[in-house]
C-alpha cells in the first residue's frame, strides 16, 4: 500500500498536502550520501570520543534532542540533520528525524527516515515500535501490529511496546484479539504489578469479554489503593463491586469507564499511565542515547580534589573590622561590588563617596548577614539598596551618576521604618512584576513591603505567626509553576507556604522529624528537577527536604554532616550555599558561619564529600575575578578577603544572565526574573538553578556547549535558547505573549488568519486590586470577509485554536451567511465594553467613506495611515510603563462636508488593542499610576469646544477588530464634522471610516449549523509581527511548536474527537479547550447569492476563555466551571470536589464521553529533562 501523508493537524499546503520544505532537498541528499558512505567506511571503525567529528556530533544530536524534547522543530531538523551528515552510520539521528515528522504530520518523510534507521539498526526494539505507530497512522493496521510484536520480541521488558500492542490487537477485532491483549496487560503486570492504569485497562477487558473472574481479580487488586482515591472514584468503585457481584456487564462498563476518567486526577494514576503509553498530544519518543556510536555520560565529570582557594584582600576605605558583607552585581555586565557593613556605616567599595548610614540604632545592633539586600525596585536595570537593622530599614535608590540616594521618608512609613529588624529579602510576593521586600523582624512577626510600582510601599502580611524571621527562600517547592516561601524562625522552625496566587498562602507543614535549623537555602541538589529545600540543623546535619510525587508532604534525607558546628548554633547565624565550585557539572555544597567555613565537592555520583575549610566566614559565592571560577566572599577576623577559586581540571562553565525587556510597556517581571528558574541540558546531563537576580554560574565539565537553556520567567512564560558555547557570558532577553483562541479560515488559497474570538468573557480577570471581572457577556459575533472564507466540495471551513496559556470553553457555534448587494457592506460591533456591552446585531450601510482629514493629538496629519484597510497603524502615542497602558491620546477626525446630518450614520473605527493581563491590573491598581480608561467620543460643537459624547467606548476587542458606533445626530447644518477618540490604552487604528445607514430589509441572512465538528491536536503556529505597531499575527501553514508550550491549567478536557453535540446550543455543555488543540468546523454552504450580490459572513459564538496568569481567579486548574446561571466567577460554597460542582452536576455524562481528557502541566514542568519511561522499580 501507497503511503499518504495524513493530517495531524500539521503544516498542511492549501490543498491539503504537506507544504514543501527547504530542508527536504538537503534530507534527501543525505539520505542517498550516507549509503555511499557506509560502503566508503564500512571497514573502518566508527569516529569515538575525542574525534572531531565524534564532538561535533554529539552537539548536533543533542541540540536536535532538546529542541525535540521542547516542541522547537525547526531547529530540532537542522540538528539533526548536522549530525546526520557528520555521522550517517547512527541510526537514532534519522529515527529522531522520523518522530519529528511523524509530529509535524508529515508521514511520507517519517516513512524515509524511520526506514533509514530500521536498516541500520534493526534490532532496535525502540526503532520498531515508531515504524508500528506509522504504519498505525497510515491505517496499516496488520503491519502495525507486526512492527509492534518485533519490537516485544527484541525487548520483551519493553512495556511501551506491549500496551501499544495490546491497543493495536484489540482494534484488529479478530476472534482471539481481545484475549491477547488482555494476555499482553498480564505481561506487563509481571512486570509492574502495581500499575494502576494496566490493572484498570485489564478491568476494562474483562468485562468487554464478560469474563467474571478477571474482572473480580482486578477489582480486588484496584481495591488496595482505594484508600488514597477522591470520593466519586471510590464511588465508581464500589458501582463496579456491585455490578460484578450481580454479573451486570452493562453497568460495569460505565462503571470502568467513568473510574478510569475520575483516576486520572490521581497523581499515581498518571504517573502509571505514561509508563505505557505517550500523551495524546505527542506522536512517537524519541531515541535518546546513541545506537552504533560510544553513548556520553549523563553524570557530571568527576569532582576536581585539586581545587584551592587563595586568600586575597578586598580594598576598602577602611580595614575594619566589618561584621557583615555582601557581593552582588550593581549594573550588568559589570563585576560584583562588595558591600562592607558594620553599626555605623555601609561601605561600597570601589565607588567614589560611598559610605552610606547604617540603621543599627540606639543599642549600636551589628548588622546581621541578611542586612543588605541589592534589588531593583524601580524597574530601571539599576540595583538599588535596603538596609536593615536595630534602628528599622533605610531604602536607597541608585542615581544615574551610581550613587545612591535615601528614599526611605517617601517610600515607606515611618512605623515600619523604626521596627528592630534582622534582614530582608527580595521576591514578587503578589507576581504583578514588581519586586517586594520580605523584613524579618527580629523580636516580632514577619512583614512585608509590598511594592505599589510607583516608588512607594505597602505593609502587608502574608506569612502570618512566623516571628523573629531569620532566613527566606523564594522558589516553587510543589512543582506547581509558581514560586512558594520558606522562612527560618528566631526558634530555628522552618515554616512554608505554598503559593496560592494573587497574594495569597497556605502552611504546608514540614516534617516534625526536623531539628532546630541554624540555616536555610534552595536549590536541586540531587538534579532530578525539583528543587529542593536544604536545612543545616543545629547539630550539624544537613538535611534535604523534597516534595513528595503527590506534591503533598515532604521527603526528608540527611546528605552530609558538619561535623564541627556548634550544638547550639543559633537561628540564622549560619548560611548555606549552592553552586558549582569546580565546574564539574554538579551542585557543591558550603557551609558558613561565625566558626568558619566548610565546602563540600559533590562528586560524578552526586555525592557531597568533605573538601575545604578555608579561613574566612563566607557571606557570598560569586565570581569576583571573572575567570569562570567561583570565589568565597568574606569575612576573615572582619577584614574584607575574596578566596579565589584555582582548579588544576579547568572544567567549562557558562553565565546566563536573565533580563527583563527593557523597554516602555512591557513591565510585567521583575527586571533580572527574580523568582524563575532556568535549566540547561548538555547531552542527557541537565542542571536546574533560580534566577535570585545574580548572574547563574553553570559547571560544564568536559562538555564544551550547553544544547538548550530553557528559562521559565516568574510569569509563567518560558523561552528556551540553543547551542551555546561555553566558557563565556551570555544574556537571556525576556520575550513577551498576548491572549485569546484565533479564528483562521479557508479563502481558495489556504487556511488564514481572521482574527481573534471569544473576547467579551474572561473568567477571573482581575481588574483591580480587589475584584475580577464579571462573565455576563458570554456572546461573541466577528465578521469574516468575502475574501476571507471560500466554499470547498460544498463546506465552508473554520478553524479555531487554542495557541496561548489558556483553556478554553466553547458552548456554540453557528456561521451566519450576510448576502447583501454589492455596492453596500455589514458590519458588527467587535468591541468589549465592560458597562454597555455592544448590540449582537449586523448594520446594513453605503460603502464606507473614508475619513477626510487625521491628526494625532500631537498635531501631525495621519490621514494617510488611517485612510485605508492596510496593515499601517497608528501608534505615535509610544508606550507607558505598562503593557496596554500609556499615555493619553487621541486621534482627531473630520468627516468631511460630505457626512449627511440626519441620516443613520455610523463611525467605523478598526485597529487593535495590545492587552493588560490580570497581573498588570494588579500592579497599576495598588500605587498611583493612571488607570486605564476605554476609547471616548468627543464632538467639537458650534463653539468650538469639545464635548464628550461617549465617555467610555470600551476598545476594538482583540486584533483587526471594527468598533461601530452610532454618530446619527450629533452633526447640525453648517457644523464641521469633527470627532475625537480618546483613551489611554494601546489601541492601534488602521482604518477610520463612516458609514450611512440603510434598512436591514436590504440583506439576507442564514445561520448554519455545524455539519461536522473534530477537535484534536495541532500544536502552536508560528507568529511574525509586520513593524513596531502592527500586532502578531499567527501563519497557519508554519508550526513552531508541537509539545507542551505553557503550564497548562490542571483539569480534564474534551477527548479528541468528534464534538459536533456540544457545539448546538447554548447549554452549558462545552467543548473544553487546552492550549495546541484546534476545533475544525464546517458548515454547508448554501447556494451563492445572486448576480450583483456579495456574501459576507458572521461567525457567531457562546463560550468563556480562562487564562494562566498567576493573578487570574483559580488560574492553575480549569475548575471551577463556567455556567451561564452565574454572573461571576467563583469557587461554589462547601465541598470543591468534581462532583459538587454545578456545571458538572447538569450534564455528569459529559465526563464519561466528551470530558475524559486530563491534562496537567506535568510535561512544561518537567522541562528538558529527557522523556524516559520508567516503572516503579526503576
Amino acid at each position: 500500500m501507497m503511503r499518504v501523508t495524513r493530517g495531524f493537524g500539521l503544516r498542511f499546503s492549501p490543498s491539503g498536502r504537506v507544504r514543501p520544505r527547504p530542508v527536504f532537498v538537503l534530507a534527501a541528499l543525505l539520505l542517498v550520501a550516507s549509503a555511499g558512505y557506509l560502503v566508503v567506511r564500512r571497514d573502518g571503525a566508527l569516529p569515538g570520543p575525542g574525534s572531531t567529528a565524534y564532538r561535533d556530533t554529539v552537539s548536533a544530536f543533542y541540540v536536535g534532542l532538546a529542541a525535540l524534547d521542547i516542541g522547537v522543530l525547526d531547529d530540532a531538523e537542522t540538528a539533526f540533520l548536522r549530525a546526520g551528515e557528520l555521522i550517517p552510520e547512527e541510526p537514532a539521528t534519522w529515527a529522531n528525524l522520523g518522530v519529528l515528522h511523524l509530529r509535524r504530520g508529515e508521514l511520507d518523510d517519517a516513512a524515509r527516515y524511520l526506514e533509514q534507521a530500521h536498516f541500520l539498526a534493526p534490532s532496535s526494539s525502540e526503532i520498531a515500535v515508531l515504524l508500528g505507530i506509522l504504519d498505525s497512522l497510515e491505517g496499516r493496521l496488520d503491519a502495525s501490529v507486526t512492527h509492534l510484536r518485533r519490537a516485544v520480541e527484541l525487548d520483551p521488558r519493553n512495556a511501551r511496546a506491549l500496551y501499544m500492542l495490546a491497543q493495536e490487537v484489540e482494534r484488529a477485532g479478530d476472534g482471539d484479539s481481545d484475549a491477547e491483549a488482555q494476555a499482553l496487560l498480564d505481561v506487563i503486570l509481571t512486570l509492574d504489578p502495581d500499575n494502576l492504569a494496566v490493572l484498570v485497562e485489564r478491568a476494562r477487558l474483562s468485562v468487554k469479554r464478560e469474563n467474571v473472574e478477571v474482572l473480580r481479580d482486578a477489582i480486588a487488586r484496584l481495591g488496595t489503593f482505594r484508600d488514597t482515591w477522591p470520593e466519586l472514584a471510590t464511588q465508581q468503585y464500589q458501582a463496579l463491586e456491585r455490578a460484578a457481584a450481580e454479573t451486570d456487564f452493562p453497568l460495569a462498563a460505565r462503571s470502568v469507564a467513568f473510574l478510569r476518567n475520575v483516576l486520572l486526577s490521581v497523581p499515581e494514576f498518571r504517573a502509571d499511565l505514561l509508563a505505557v503509553a505517550s500523551a495524546s498530544e505527542a506522536l512517537g519518543e524519541p531515541v535518546e542515547q546513541f545506537l552504533t556510536l560510544v553513548p556520553p555520560r549523563a553524570a557530571p565529570s568527576p569532582r576536581d580534589a585539586g581545587l584551592e582557594f587563595s586568600a586575597q584582600p578586598i580594598d576598602a576605605d577602611r580595614s575594619g573590622p566589618w561584621t557583615t558583607l555582601l557581593a552582588a552585581v550593581l549594573n550588568p555586565p559589570m563585576s560584583p561590588t562588595v558591600f562592607l557593613g558594620d553599626d555605623q556605616t555601609v561601605e561600597v567599595t570601589g565607588t567614589a563617596a560611598a559610605t552610606l548610614s547604617f540603621p543599627s540604632g540606639p543599642d549600636a545592633v551589628p548588622p546581621s548577614a541578611y542586612a543588605i539586600l541589592a534589588i531593583d525596585w524601580d524597574y530601571d536595570f539599576r540595583m538599588d539598596l535596603v538596609l536593615a537593622g536595630g534602628g528599622g530599614l533605610r531604602l536607597f535608590r541608585q542615581t544615574d551618576d551610581g550613587s545612591f540616594a535615601d528614599v526611605t521618608l517617601e517610600a515607606v512609613d515611618a512605623p515600619v521604618t523604626d521596627m528592630d529588624c534582622f534582614g530582608v529579602w527580595a521576591a514578587d510576593i503578589d507576581m504583578d512584576g514588581d519586586l517586594d521586600v520580605v523584613v524579618g523582624l527580629r523580636h516580632l512577626p514577619n512583614v512585608v513591603l509590598r511594592n505599589n510600582g510607583d516608588g512607594t510601599f505597602l505593609v502587608v502580611r502574608p506569612f502570618p505567626n512566623v516571628t523573629g524571621v531569620r532566613g527566606f527562600v523564594w522558589a516553587d517547592l510543589d512543582l506547581d509553576g509558581d514560586p512558594d516561601a520558606g522562612l527560618l524562625d528566631g526558634e530555628g522552625r522552618v515554616h512554608v507556604f505554598r503559593n496560592e496566587q494573587g497574594g495569597a498562602f497556605r502552611p504546608w507543614p514540614t516534617p516534625t522529624e526536623l531539628g532546630t535549623v541554624a540555616g536555610i537555602t534552595v536549590g536541586d541538589l540531587n538534579a532530578d528537577g525539583v528543587l529542593d529545600l536544604l536545612a543545616l540543623e543545629a547539630g550539624g546535619t544537613v538535611q534535604r527536604l523534597s516534595a513528595t510525587g503527590d506534591q503533598q508532604a515532604w521527603d526528608l534525607q540527611p546528605v552530609t554532616t558538619w561535623a564541627t558546628l556548634p550544638a547550639e548554633a543559633p537561628a540564622g547565624s549560619y548560611r548555606l550555599f549552592l553552586a558549582d565550585l569546580d565546574n564539574n557539572g554538579g551542585l557543591d555544597l558550603v557551609g558558613s558561619g561565625p566558626t568558619g567555613t566548610q565546602v563540600w565537592l559533590s562528586d560524578a555520583g552526586g555525592r557531597l564529600r568533605p573538601h575545604a575549610t578555608p579561613d574566612l566566614e563566607t557571606f557570598t559565592v560569586a565570581d569576583l575575578s571573572s575567570d569562570g571560577l567561583l570565589d568565597l566572599v568574606g569575612l576573615a577576623d572582619g577584614r574584607p578577603v575574596a578566596m579565589i577559586g584555582q582548579s588544576p581540571r579547568a572544567y567549562h562553565w557558562q553565565v546566563i544572565r536573565a533580563r527583563a525587556t527593557q523597554a516602555a510597556g512591557d513591565q510585567r517581571i521583575n527586571s533580572f526574573g527574580v523568582g524563575g528558574e532556568i535549566e540547561i541540558r548538555t547531552g542527557l546531563l541537565v542542571q536546574k538553578q533560580l534566577l535570585t537576580g545574580a548572574p547563574v554560574h553553570f559547571g560544564l565539565g568536559t562538555r564544551t556547549r550547553i544544547d538548550v537553556a530553557r528559562i521559565v520567567w516568574p510569569n509563567g512564560v518560558m523561552q528556551a535558547e540553543f547551542d551555546l558555547a561555553a566558557d563565556q557570558e551570555i544574556v537571556a532577553t525576556q520575550r513577551l505573549k498576548g491572549s485569546c483562541p484565533w479564528v483562521f479560515a479557508y479563502d481558495g488559497t489556504g487556511m488564514h488568519f481572521v482574527t481573534d474570538f471569544l473576547w467579551r468573557s474572561p473568567l477571573g480577570l482581575r481588574i483591580n486590586a480587589q475584584d475580577t471581572a464579571g462573565i455576563t457577556q458570554t456572546e461573541d459575533w466577528v465578521k469574516i470577509r468575502a475574501d476571507q472564507l471560500t466554499p470547498k466540495d460544498g463546506l465552508y471551513d473554520i478553524r479555531i485554536t487554542g495557541e496561548l496559556w489558556e483553556t478554553h470553553f466553547i458552548d456554540h457555534l453557528a456561521l451566519m451567511t450576510v448576502d447583501h448587494p454589492a455596492d453596500l457592506d455589514v458590519f458588527v460591533d467587535e468591541r468589549f465594553a465592560a458597562h454597555a456591552p455592544s448590540a449582537m446585531a449586523i448594520h446594513a450601510m453605503q460603502r464606507p467613506h473614508p475619513v477626510a482629514r487625521a491628526w494625532d493629538d500631537l498635531g501631525h496629519d495621519v490621514t494617510d495611515i488611517v485612510r485605508a484597510r492596510d496593515g499601517r497603524y497608528l501608534g505615535t502615542f509610544g508606550r507607558g510603563a505598562y503593557q496596554g497602558i500609556t499615555r493619553d491620546h487621541f486621534v482627531e477626525l473630520d468627516l468631511g462636508d460630505a457626512a449627511p446630518d440626519e441620516a443613520p450614520l455610523w463611525l467605523l473605527a478598526q485597529g487593535w488593542v495590545y492587552p493588560t493581563d490580570s497581573s498588570i491590573n494588579l500592579a497599576i491598581a495598588q500605587g498611583t499610576q493612571t488607570q486605564p480608561r476605554g476609547v471616548a467620543l468627543e464632538v467639537r460643537d458650534a463653539t468650538g469646544d469639545w464635548v464628550v459624547v461617549y465617555p467610555d467606548l470600551g476598545f476594538p476587542a482583540g486584533k483587526n477588530k471594527t468598533m461601530v458606533i452610532d454618530i446619527s445626530g450629533l452633526f447640525h447644518a453648517g457644523q464641521a464634522r469633527r470627532l475625537r477618540l480618546r483613551t489611554n490604552l494601546e489601541v492601534y487604528w488602521d482604518w477610520l471610516a463612516y458609514g450611512v445607514g440603510v434598512e436591514r430589509g436590504a440583506i439576507v441572512t442564514r445561520r448554519l449549523a455545524p455539519a461536522t465538528a473534530e477537535l484534536r491536536y495541532r500544536g502552536f503556529s508560528r507568529t511574525s509581527q509586520a513593524g513596531p505597531h502592527a500586532p502578531e499575527v499567527p501563519h497557519y501553514d508554519t508550526i513552531a511548536n508541537t509539545t507542551q508550550r505553557w503550564r497548562d491549567l490542571t483539569g480534564y478536557h474534551t477527548r479528541f474527537g468528534d464534538v459536533r453535540p456540544l457545539l448546538a446550543q447554548v447549554d452549558d455543555r462545552y467543548v473544553i479547550m487546552n492550549a495546541g488543540d484546534e476545533l475544525q468546523v464546517l458548515f454547508p454552504a448554501p447556494a451563492p447569492p445572486p448576480e450583483g450580490w456579495t456574501r459576507d459572513f458572521v461567525l457567531l459564538g457562546d463560550g468563556w476563555v480562562k487564562d494562566g496568569d498567576y493573578n487570574t481567579a483559580f488560574s492553575k486548574t480549569v475548575r471551577p466551571l463556567p455556567s451561564h446561571e452565574a454572573q461571576t466567577y467563583e469557587r461554589p460554597a462547601g465541598r470543591v470536589d468534581l462532583d459538587n460542582d454545578p456545571a458538572y452536576r447538569l450534564h455528569p455524562d459529559d465526563w464519561q464521553t466528551y470530558h475524559t481528557r486530563f491534562v496537567t502541566p506535568q510535561e512544561f514542568l518537567a522541562g528538558s529533562r529527557p522523556r524516559r519511561a520508567t516503572t516503579r522499580d526503576d
